[in-house]
């Protein structure tokens, strides 16, 4: 769902984002930032998930492709 809506937002970092992002345009920055954010937050709970694994289920993952 997309909602068009009015922000306050510092160009300045707006602009620094999209430099970072590769990004073109206000819309498009936040939106890959929005992204990045909701990927990063699946990457720490995933790490997290890792650390608690034993040894038997990390050798059971990294040999699955054999």
């Amino acid at each position: 769902m997309v909602t068009k809506t009015a922000l306050n937002i510092d160009t300045e970092k707006v602009r620094r984002v999209a430099e970072v992002l590769g990004t073109k345009g206000t819309t498009a920055t936040i939106d890959a930032a929005l992204t990045e954010i909701i990927a990063r937050e699946g990457r720490a709970r995933l790490l997290e998930r890792m650390r608690s694994m034993t040894d038997e289920e990390a050798d059971a993952i990294l040999h699955s492709w054999d």
